[in-house]
């Protein structure tokens, strides 16, 4: 206040002297106002200076990007895109290594304009100079009549001096010398090639921040270091491009490939991608997960990593999810604002789409996107080499022995290449102990014999008590219906009995503290902890272990340190489809045992005990121990599932247990509680959903049921049909799905039973459903092709598109500069 009163005129306040002094205020106050309006419109005239100094990197301001995740290949390729959108020309772009002095070129009439790019791992500014000096040669001979020498450097007005005198040239001028500051002003400027260049804001530290905190590393139980790399190291390739078109067209994506060939890294990406976006990252360990967190209106992707099992396909998981599976997926694909990544290894999908009609139906088929080795061309397996050497931790000798001689190509055209091995061989921790000069020998015996990664850290490198606890861990049964570990309060009893029975201490000696000593002896190298759930760092922990974990003496341990009725089912099943003949034998006569003494905990569907139960004991034909189960009290061990009866009760009856004692008897006990299930008097409709099931069920097992339950279904049919309507739909459900699901359930009751539902009923639900999926069609025509063009700018993969022909040379030249780092 006092600058603008000091401003102020003396004359034209002694003009209004005489005035009264209200009268006076006033007009003091006009001038006042008029003065301060022009005071704010020049400062507005210099803040847009300001800003458009700052916009042209004139001016600090903070700057977004240091670039320290750019390799520097892809800080050449970005140079080129800002030089070329700030000047309107195209420039082309060189191999890298012995550029001869340009990184791009644009030629005209009257010469050339070069750019040079300058970005190394930990670069001083007398490294900088140094590297200047020596290109004052090559701009010598170039001749130039534009050069542009670019750096990730921050540089002062002096600095850019400096630098322009050592190149010594008259186009190289001060102003042409751009560092960190105006490489971030030109992004600002030029906002299309930030987002083409994905790697460059992927991974920095707001948008890692804002991923960690939207949960994304939970469902690749990565912590923020683990992201951080996996981020740093991505290489942008044709899949991901393909990945957006199929999941922007069909709102969901199927990634399936062989193990450790990069299925989870990409859905990090994409899933990074939309987060940024601003969409809602919701990640989930099983189907029912997704119906829980489906907000509608809500922006959210969904993403259910190796959705199908980590190493081997569970026909009985699979038998109870695929239905919902591909309902939720019907759901995402009608919804705008939804996107859903699932992931699987390529066999177990194979296996899944033969087991399963509900997944090889065509609309889910049209989802899958293949991600396989032919994906990568030769030079995105070099790009992938590349990155994970220059951001690796390891002792940089290690790298410089690697590039000395011809082990780069050897590695990059290896059959067994995989960016998880390459992964393995560039982390600290998987390369303690192994010496510079052995680091080349080390990584080509490694890609000759993947097992090895894992081999000597668990036989040399852990104890005999670690190894028990990820013996336990692999046996666990997973918390949720696949893949997010185990709970601690599920492990530690199974360890505690394992550790005992492997030798290592005995029953008197546990310790309290030993189940935490041995999680820490292994966290971060082989298990991750994500709150109280232990899991594996990555699935290839489970394909070492699932031979080593078949070992006999290992299995004998195993079973009898079992503590719950879920741990033995999953561990049974794991024993009966990769265990031999004689190991299966003699592993089911410990677990009759173990059952027998009643050891286990928790409780099963009593389906499912029956078979795991029925499975012993026809493989050991031990009737005896049909006899001591009679005498053991297992009623409080199981729970009834009506609708699963009809299959027990018919093996019992007329199956493959009714020769056991008391098997027949049994059984017709069962048929009597699904009578009793459909006939009781109810004073409510029976769900239509569950008269499906149990259709479904009597027609599997074709189990003989009197007329009155007959007469009795049918009521209950039409009863739980009568109290549909398509108009009291909820909001939150989506009503399309819900009219198909009862028209499926219609369907399945009339295979088993000429049941006659209301033909009013079943014509009004299919003239509702046939609307709805028109106006969802045209709907999705017009938002599909809104989206598509909305992403195309996002999501090109830039200007490093593979080449065709990548040379031994162009390798070469690739990988020379990291021995700039020297």
């Amino acid at each position: 206040m006092s600058s603008i009163a000091f401003a102020m005129p003396r004359r034209r306040i002694s003009r209004y002297s005489e005035l009264q002094s209200g009268d006076l205020t006033l007009i003091l106050q006009v001038q006042l106002s008029k003065l301060l309006q022009s005071q704010l419109a020049q400062c507005s005239t210099t803040i847009s200076r300001i800003s458009l100094s700052q916009h042209m990197g004139f001016v600090p301001m903070t700057d977004i990007y240091d670039f320290a995740n750019l390799s520097p290949i892809e800080f050449e390729g970005l140079c080129i895109d800002l030089l070329a959108a700030e000047t309107g020309l195209r420039f082309e772009r060189f191999a890298e290594g012995a550029d001869g002095g340009m990184d791009g070129r644009h030629s005209r009439a009257d010469g050339d304009i070069i750019l040079q790019a300058k970005h190394y791992k930990a670069s001083t500014w007398s490294s900088l100079q140094t590297s200047a000096k020596k290109e004052s040669v090559k701009v010598a001979q170039l001749k130039p009549v534009e050069y542009y020498f670019l750096t990730s450097q921050p540089l002062t007005q002096p600095r850019k001096s400096k630098l322009a005198s050592l190149l010594n040239y008259s186009s190289a001028t001060a102003s042409r010398i751009w560092g960190r500051t105006e490489l971030n002003a030109l992004l600002r400027r030029h906002s299309q090639v930030e987002k083409r260049n994905i790697k460059l804001w992927l991974s920095s530290s707001a948008v890692l921040q804002r991923l960690l905190n939207n949960d994304i590393a939970v469902f690749s139980a990565a912590d923020d270091y683990q992201l951080e790399r996996i981020l740093k190291v991505y290489v942008a390739n044709p899949s991901l491009a393909a990945s957006i078109r199929i999941l922007e067209d069909r709102h969901c994506l199927i990634i399936s490939g062989p193990p450790g060939v990069g299925k989870t890294t990409l859905s990090q990406v994409i899933a990074a991608d939309y987060s940024d976006d601003g969409w809602e990252f919701v990640a989930i360990g099983s189907i029912e997960d997704g119906f829980r967190a489906f907000r509608a209106e809500a922006q959210q992707i969904f993403v259910f990593d190796d959705f199908l099992g980590k190493i081997q396909l569970d026909q009985a998981a699979l038998a109870r999810q695929d239905s919902k599976i591909v309902r939720f997926m019907a759901m995402i694909h009608r919804d705008k604002t939804k996107r859903f990544v699932l992931t699987t290894r390529a066999y177990i999908w194979e296996a899944a789409l033969t087991f399963s009609e509900a997944l090889d139906e065509s609309r889910v088929r049209m989802s899958e996107f293949v991600l396989n080795l032919a994906t990568y061309t030769r030079e995105l397996k070099a790009r992938i080499l590349y990155n994970h050497l220059y951001h690796a931790n390891i002792d940089q000798r290690s790298i410089q022995a690697l590039l000395a001689g011809d082990t780069v190509r050897q590695i990059v055209d290896h059959r067994n290449y995989m960016p998880r091995i390459v992964q393995w061989m560039t982390d600290e921790i998987g390369q303690r102990g192994i010496l510079p000069e052995q680091y080349p020998a080390h990584f080509l015996e490694t890609l000759e014999r993947p097992d090895k990664i894992w081999e000597k850290a668990f036989r040399h490198h852990i104890s005999e008590r670690a190894r028990a606890m990820l013996y336990s861990l692999y046996y666990c049964e997973a918390e949720v219906w696949r893949g997010n570990g185990a709970s601690v309060k599920k492990l530690r009893p199974f360890f505690e009995n394992a550790v005992v029975r492997f030798g290592v201490i005995s029953e008197q000696g546990l310790r309290e503290t030993m189940f935490e000593e041995a999680i820490r002896e292994v966290k971060s190298s082989f298990v991750v902890i994500d709150d109280d759930r232990v899991n594996f760092i990555n699935p290839s922990v489970q394909d070492f272990l699932s031979r080593e974990a078949m070992d006999a003496n290992v299995l004998k341990v195993m079973a009898g340190s079992l503590p719950r009725w879920q741990t033995a089912v999953k561990f049974w099943d794991l024993v009966k489809t990769n265990g031999s003949a004689p190991m299966k034998l003699e592993v089911a006569v410990l677990l009759l045992q173990n059952i027998a003494a009643t050891r286990l905990t928790s409780q099963l569907p009593l389906h499912e005990m029956a078979d795991l139960v029925g499975d012993l004991i026809l493989l050991t034909g031990d009737l005896e121990i049909c006899r001591r189960l009679r005498r053991s009290d297992l009623s409080k061990a199981y729970w009834i599932d009506p609708v699963k009866l009809p299959q027990l009760a018919e093996a019992l009856i007329d199956g493959r247990y009714s020769h056991l004692p008391h098997a027949r008897s049994f059984g017709r006990y069962l048929r009597r509680e699904v009578y009793r299930f459909v006939c009781e008097d109810r004073d409510y409709a029976m769900e239509l959903e569950e008269l499906a099931k149990l259709a479904q069920s009597l027609n599997t097992a074709t189990l003989d049921m009197p007329d009155v339950f007959m007469e009795r279904f049918e009521q209950a049919v039409e009863e739980a049909v009568d109290a549909l309507s398509v108009d009291t739909i909820p909001r939150s459900t989506d009503p399309e799905q819900e009219i198909a699901d009862w028209l499926t359930h219609i369907e399945a009751i009339e295979n088993y039973a000429p049941v006659s539902v209301p033909y009013s009923k079943k014509q009004e639900f299919t003239e509702r459903l046939q609307q709805l999926e028109w106006a969802s069609e045209m709907r999705n025509r017009e938002e599909n092709e809104n989206a598509k063009h909305a992403y195309r700018s996002r999501h090109s993969t830039g200007p490093n598109i593979p080449k065709q022909d990548f040379s031994n040379s162009d390798l070469a030249a690739m990988f020379s500069s990291l021995r700039k780092l020297e």
